[in-house]
């Protein structure tokens, strides 16, 4: 009986420190990406929209086809998408699809002043 109950005792404490430390991301004492990863990925949040930028330049110049151009756009919005969505779950980007919405209306308007 005493023997069961050590095991018992002992199984219990293995199982807490198991779950406290599988848990302690969750107590918010951690960021969940350490800086570096945050860098890198603002790193390419920044090179995603300059392919939008350069990918709607070409397209523009009647350098890519209207099919290819909306594919490639569509890829690059939901790369764009998916990194901004992590570095807004850090606080870093607010509403994602309005930023990159506004940096392609940017580009457009830029381009649609100079002469061709």
């Amino acid at each position: 009986m005493g023997e069961t109950l050590v095991t018992m005792l002992i199984g219990f404490g293995i199982t807490l420190l198991t779950l406290l430390y599988v848990l302690s991301p969750l107590r918010g004492k951690e960021p969940l990406h350490p800086p570096q990863d945050r860098e890198a990925l603002r790193a390419q949040y920044e090179r995603i929209l300059r392919a939008l930028w350069d990918l709607e330049t070409d397209w523009r110049m009647g350098k890519i086809p209207e099919e290819d151009y909306q594919a490639l756009r569509q890829r690059y919005l939901q790369e764009g998408v998916a990194v901004g969505q992590a570095l807004q779950g850090e606080g870093e980007i607010p509403d994602l699809e309005a930023r990159i919405e506004a940096a392609v209306r940017a580009r457009r308007a830029q381009l649609r002043r100079k002469p061709r």
